[in-house]
Protein backbone atom coordinates (compact mmCIF):
# COMPACT_ATOMS: atom_id res chain seq x y z
CA UNK A 1 0.00 0.00 0.00
CA UNK A 2 1.53 3.38 -0.47
CA UNK A 3 2.06 6.29 1.24
CA UNK A 4 1.68 8.78 -1.11
CA UNK A 5 -1.45 11.65 -0.15
CA UNK A 6 -4.70 11.04 -2.34
CA UNK A 7 -5.16 14.24 -4.51
CA UNK A 8 -8.57 15.26 -5.06
CA UNK A 9 -9.09 15.37 -8.91
CA UNK A 10 -9.19 19.21 -9.71
CA UNK A 11 -11.20 20.01 -13.14
CA UNK A 12 -12.30 23.38 -13.48
CA UNK A 13 -13.08 25.83 -16.31
CA UNK A 14 -11.20 29.11 -15.90
CA UNK A 15 -13.07 32.16 -15.49
CA UNK A 16 -13.74 34.84 -17.32
CA UNK A 17 -11.45 37.33 -15.48
CA UNK A 18 -8.50 35.01 -16.04
CA UNK A 19 -9.12 34.37 -19.50
CA UNK A 20 -9.44 38.22 -20.16
CA UNK A 21 -6.23 38.76 -17.75
CA UNK A 22 -4.09 36.46 -20.09
CA UNK A 23 -5.20 38.32 -23.32
CA UNK A 24 -4.54 41.46 -21.61
CA UNK A 25 -1.16 40.01 -20.91
CA UNK A 26 -0.53 39.09 -24.35
CA UNK A 27 -1.52 42.19 -26.21
CA UNK A 28 1.32 44.19 -24.00
CA UNK A 29 3.68 41.59 -25.15
CA UNK A 30 3.03 41.75 -28.66
CA UNK A 31 3.22 45.55 -28.16
CA UNK A 32 6.65 45.62 -26.13
CA UNK A 33 8.01 43.07 -29.07
CA UNK A 34 6.63 45.16 -32.15
CA UNK A 35 8.56 47.91 -29.98
CA UNK A 36 12.00 45.77 -30.33
CA UNK A 37 12.16 44.45 -26.77
CA UNK A 38 13.74 40.94 -26.68
CA UNK A 39 10.90 38.28 -26.10
CA UNK A 40 11.94 37.61 -22.44
CA UNK A 41 12.32 40.76 -21.72
CA UNK A 42 8.70 42.28 -23.35
CA UNK A 43 7.10 39.65 -21.56
CA UNK A 44 8.93 40.32 -18.11
CA UNK A 45 7.36 43.80 -19.06
CA UNK A 46 3.92 43.08 -19.79
CA UNK A 47 3.72 41.13 -16.44
CA UNK A 48 4.87 43.71 -13.82
CA UNK A 49 3.01 46.03 -15.21
CA UNK A 50 0.00 47.55 -12.47
CA UNK A 51 -3.45 46.04 -13.92
CA UNK A 52 -1.70 42.73 -14.73
CA UNK A 53 -0.39 42.23 -11.39
CA UNK A 54 -1.49 39.03 -9.36
CA UNK A 55 -2.66 39.13 -6.07
CA UNK A 56 0.38 37.11 -5.39
CA UNK A 57 2.97 37.96 -8.05
CA UNK A 58 4.95 35.59 -9.91
CA UNK A 59 8.69 36.40 -8.75
CA UNK A 60 10.03 38.03 -12.48
CA UNK A 61 14.06 37.55 -11.67
CA UNK A 62 16.26 35.79 -13.21
CA UNK A 63 15.53 33.90 -16.85
CA UNK A 64 12.77 31.81 -15.43
CA UNK A 65 11.02 29.73 -14.81
CA UNK A 66 8.66 32.35 -13.14
CA UNK A 67 6.99 30.89 -10.23
CA UNK A 68 4.89 31.79 -7.40
CA UNK A 69 2.22 33.80 -8.54
CA UNK A 70 -1.63 33.28 -7.89
CA UNK A 71 -4.37 34.70 -9.11
CA UNK A 72 -7.73 35.67 -7.59
CA UNK A 73 -9.48 32.17 -8.22
CA UNK A 74 -5.86 30.62 -5.71
CA UNK A 75 -4.85 29.17 -9.02
CA UNK A 76 -1.07 29.22 -9.17
CA UNK A 77 0.51 31.14 -12.34
CA UNK A 78 3.90 30.63 -13.44
CA UNK A 79 5.97 31.62 -16.76
CA UNK A 80 7.45 28.61 -18.02
CA UNK A 81 10.66 28.18 -20.74
CA UNK A 82 11.16 24.67 -22.14
CA UNK A 83 14.19 24.47 -24.00
CA UNK A 84 13.06 20.53 -24.30
CA UNK A 85 10.34 18.99 -24.53
CA UNK A 86 9.02 17.08 -21.79
CA UNK A 87 5.99 14.45 -22.27
CA UNK A 88 3.67 13.80 -18.99
CA UNK A 89 0.69 13.72 -17.34
CA UNK A 90 -0.80 15.31 -14.37
CA UNK A 91 -3.19 12.33 -13.15
CA UNK A 92 -5.33 14.46 -10.70
CA UNK A 93 -4.96 18.36 -11.94
CA UNK A 94 -6.12 20.31 -15.07
CA UNK A 95 -3.89 22.63 -16.72
CA UNK A 96 -4.25 25.31 -18.88
CA UNK A 97 -1.26 26.95 -20.94
CA UNK A 98 -0.80 29.78 -23.03
CA UNK A 99 2.02 30.24 -25.27
CA UNK A 100 3.72 33.41 -25.62
CA UNK A 101 6.92 32.84 -28.20
CA UNK A 102 8.49 30.44 -29.73
CA UNK A 103 12.09 30.80 -30.56
CA UNK A 104 11.71 27.90 -33.87
CA UNK A 105 8.46 26.26 -34.75
CA UNK A 106 6.19 24.40 -32.30
CA UNK A 107 3.37 21.73 -31.87
CA UNK A 108 1.69 20.66 -29.15
CA UNK A 109 1.20 17.02 -28.70
CA UNK A 110 -1.98 15.41 -27.30
CA UNK A 111 -4.06 12.51 -27.56
CA UNK A 112 -7.55 12.52 -28.67
CA UNK A 113 -10.78 10.68 -27.26
CA UNK A 114 -10.09 7.48 -29.04
CA UNK A 115 -6.42 7.83 -28.18
CA UNK A 116 -5.21 9.06 -31.19
CA UNK A 117 -2.06 11.32 -31.59
CA UNK A 118 -3.25 14.92 -32.38
CA UNK A 119 -0.17 16.85 -33.10
CA UNK A 120 -1.65 20.93 -32.96
CA UNK A 121 0.47 23.86 -34.29
CA UNK A 122 1.68 26.52 -31.69
CA UNK A 123 0.38 30.25 -32.10
CA UNK A 124 1.80 32.61 -30.01
CA UNK A 125 -1.45 33.19 -27.62
CA UNK A 126 -2.45 29.90 -28.31
CA UNK A 127 -4.60 28.03 -25.23
CA UNK A 128 -3.97 24.70 -24.75
CA UNK A 129 -6.06 22.84 -22.19
CA UNK A 130 -5.14 19.42 -20.80
CA UNK A 131 -7.84 17.88 -19.03
CA UNK A 132 -7.03 15.60 -15.51
CA UNK A 133 -4.51 12.42 -16.84
CA UNK A 134 -3.70 13.83 -20.39
CA UNK A 135 -0.58 13.09 -21.94
CA UNK A 136 0.69 16.22 -23.06
CA UNK A 137 4.15 18.21 -24.78
CA UNK A 138 5.09 20.52 -26.80
CA UNK A 139 7.65 19.30 -29.33
CA UNK A 140 9.91 21.16 -31.81
CA UNK A 141 7.81 20.79 -35.49
CA UNK A 142 7.37 18.03 -36.89
CA UNK A 143 9.40 17.29 -40.29
CA UNK A 144 10.87 20.68 -40.02
CA UNK A 145 14.64 21.12 -38.73
CA UNK A 146 14.85 22.11 -34.93
CA UNK A 147 16.77 25.46 -34.60
CA UNK A 148 19.61 25.34 -32.08
CA UNK A 149 18.10 28.13 -29.22
CA UNK A 150 14.48 26.21 -30.18
CA UNK A 151 12.56 27.66 -27.16
CA UNK A 152 8.79 27.51 -25.98
CA UNK A 153 7.84 30.50 -23.54
CA UNK A 154 3.85 30.05 -21.91
CA UNK A 155 2.15 31.44 -19.21
CA UNK A 156 0.76 28.02 -17.12
CA UNK A 157 -2.28 28.32 -14.79
CA UNK A 158 -2.75 25.63 -12.62
CA UNK A 159 -5.13 24.41 -9.34
CA UNK A 160 -2.01 23.41 -7.49
CA UNK A 161 1.70 23.09 -7.18
CA UNK A 162 1.97 20.32 -9.87
CA UNK A 163 5.43 18.65 -8.20
CA UNK A 164 3.29 16.77 -6.35
CA UNK A 165 1.24 15.53 -9.22
CA UNK A 166 3.45 15.19 -12.41
CA UNK A 167 3.61 11.44 -13.66
CA UNK A 168 5.50 9.48 -16.32
CA UNK A 169 3.46 8.74 -19.71
CA UNK A 170 3.04 4.73 -20.05
CA UNK A 171 4.62 2.93 -22.35
CA UNK A 172 1.91 2.78 -25.33
CA UNK A 173 1.73 6.75 -25.24
CA UNK A 174 5.76 6.28 -25.91
CA UNK A 175 5.26 4.24 -28.85
CA UNK A 176 2.36 6.53 -30.08
CA UNK A 177 4.16 9.72 -29.47
CA UNK A 178 7.03 8.26 -31.37
CA UNK A 179 4.91 7.12 -34.11
CA UNK A 180 3.51 10.91 -34.50
CA UNK A 181 6.81 12.61 -33.86
CA UNK A 182 9.18 10.98 -35.30
CA UNK A 183 11.31 10.74 -32.15
CA UNK A 184 11.52 8.91 -28.96
CA UNK A 185 9.99 10.73 -26.26
CA UNK A 186 12.83 11.59 -23.48
CA UNK A 187 13.25 9.83 -20.39
CA UNK A 188 11.57 10.98 -17.07
CA UNK A 189 9.28 13.65 -15.99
Amino acid sequence: MSNAPVLPVLNHDLAEDELAWIGAVHLDFDTARAAGSAPREALRTALAKPEHQLPVPMDLTGDGPWRGGRNQHGRLVSGVFLKKVELHRHQHSRTDQFTMYVNGEADGFSLDARGEPVLTPVTGGGHFHNAPDAPHAFVPKVGAPVPEDWEIVFIAITPRNLREDTQAVSAATRAIYREAVGRDAPIGV
